[in-house]
């Protein structure tokens, strides 16, 4: 049995898939941890800075009952929270009589959608409380005092808690999508080898039972299991079909066999008694001559043996022509093209057929020109397989019979062209005609043997029949196209001189 021989060992497809998943993943991980860091040491510096402002403005209101300037202590706190502004706290100074002296609340900026969203989604759904002032009296020169009031904004928190989460789903969403293109990268280049196994499976549906057999090394083990065993599977089919064609063409030679049995006893029996009958019956006409009544009987009787001596010759003809009459006699080119001139001969011959019938050969050289079909001494060097010319014989000899009895045609031309390759020669073979055509090709293979015998023939040698209808000048179907092509062996052409037989 066949089995693929990989170069390396195929992996597991989930392992194959997950393995550059993993990377990726490892690697947004990485990514989330550097950027998590940079923002802890982002937030760290500016809590620092606002403890730092808070320290640096108890310090300032400390100076409150020394410093008689009111305009100065302002400016400083003010220049102050203008380098490092509070941080979720609002500072408000107020005189004796309430009036605001400093309001350093830190404006909330609206975010932009789709934040906003976000922001008004989680104030709805989690509302703070408001938040108490914590405010006392501050002593100043010349026994006035201020009012101080420390509120927390739970705003500006919420705000850059949703920012700091929105930040983390945008990391999240940027991982996700990476191991999403990894993985769908991964799983296709995965699954690459797989085209070439469905291209395999279609050829062998398409009847190439060798196709399994140049499957390349799967890299993936679920795959490489698949092709081993389509391997198999094709190295079997092949094995089959060739004992297949093998008994076809056993069964073939027995049919011919059978015919040359048939055609001997026909000639040995019934030509000796027929011959014997006519000589009695000229015998008889000779005693009853000058006799009114038995002279007419007899002569009818000499004539019925002479029609009936007459068919059974033309029916030995057609089980055993002349030239297939030793099954040992060297085939040639020129043999089957003297077997198909007498054939289509004989047909043009017969009373009342009605079509005419027309030999057609060609031939063409290595870079596909027409060329000259081989002369009498060039074609009988071609040396053809017996088995190849029999069946090209019988199945033109079924095919101009299947014309002259249901096609309705006027004309059909059955045509031989000899191609040169570089590995040796193809012959294609085609018969058509101007008839009726052909309606269903599954019920005229079932409807009787002429048509099923010649693809069966045809398949005996690795080749299909094709049935194509032939259309005229209006692409109306009109008439039927059978053909098919053969290889003959390089050997089969060692004889004939390339230069002359197939080149112009």
């Amino acid at each position: 049995m066949h089995s693929l021989s990989p170069a390396v060992t195929p992996m597991d497809l989930p392992r194959l898939v997950m393995r550059r998943a993993v990377w990726v993943a490892l690697a947004a991980w990485l990514l989330v941890l550097m950027l998590g860091l940079q923002r802890v040491s982002h937030d760290m510096q500016q809590e620092v800075a606002a403890a730092d402002t808070v320290a640096r403005l108890s310090a300032l209101l400390a100076r409150a009952p020394h410093e008689p300037d009111d305009a100065r202590l302002l400016a400083d706190i003010r220049r102050l929270l203008d380098v490092a502004p509070l941080r979720h706290l609002a500072l408000r100074v107020r005189d004796a009589s309430g009036a605001v002296l400093l309001d350093a609340s830190k404006a909330s900026t609206t975010p932009q959608p789709p934040l906003s969203w976000l922001l008004a989604l989680h104030r709805a759904w989690l509302p703070a409380r408001d938040s108490v002032p914590v405010g006392w009296a501050l002593e100043r020169a010349g026994q006035r005092e201020w009012r101080v009031e420390l509120t927390v904004s739970h705003e500006s928190e919420r705000a850059e808690a949703i920012e700091n989460l929105a930040e983390l789903l945008l990391l999240a969403a940027a991982g996700s999508v990476a191991l999403l293109l990894a993985m769908a990268w991964n799983v296709r280049h995965a699954f690459d080898p797989m085209r070439s196994l469905l291209q395999a499976i279609g050829r062998l549906r398409g009847g190439e039972v060798g196709a399994m057999q140049r499957l390349p090394a799967m890299p993936i083990a679920e795959l490489h299991a698949i092709g081993s065993a389509l391997a198999e599977l094709g190295s079997a089919l092949e094995v089959a079909e060739q004992q297949r064609r093998a008994l076809s063409r056993k069964v073939l030679t027995l049919q011919e066999d059978e015919r040359q049995r048939i055609a001997r006893e026909l000639h040995d029996e019934f030509g000796q008694r027929l011959t014997a009958l006519r000589a009695d019956a000229a015998w008889l006409a000779q005693r009853v001559a000058g006799d009114a009544q038995a002279t007419p009987v007899v002569a009818s009787m000499a004539h019925q043996c002479a029609r009936l001596q007459a068919e059974i010759r033309s029916l030995l003809e057609r089980l055993q022509p002349a030239g297939l009459a030793d099954p040992a006699e060297e085939a040639s080119l020129l043999k089957l093209q003297c077997l198909l001139e007498d054939l289509v001969r004989a047909w043009n011959a017969t009373p009342g057929a009605g079509v005419r019938f027309a030999l057609e050969l060609a031939a063409t050289g290595f870079d596909g020109a027409a060329a000259h079909w081989p002369d009498a001494s060039e074609a009988d060097a071609v040396a053809l397989p017996q088995a190849l010319l029999l069946a090209l014989y019988r199945m033109s000899q079924e095919a101009l019979t299947n014309v002259a009895r249901h096609a309705n045609a006027s004309a059909a031309s059955l045509r031989l062209t000899l191609a040169r390759q570089a590995d040796g020669a193809v012959l294609h073979w085609q018969v058509s005609d101007d008839g009726a055509g052909l309606g269903s090709l599954p019920v005229a293979l079932q409807r009787g043997n002429g048509l099923a015998g010649m693809r069966q023939r045809v398949w005996a040698f690795g080749s299909e029949l094709t049935c194509e209808a032939v259309l005229d000048g209006t692409h109306a179907r009109r008439g039927l196209r059978l053909s098919a092509r053969f290889a003959v062996p390089f050997a089969a052409l060692a004889g004939s001189p390339p230069d002359t037989v197939l080149a112009g």
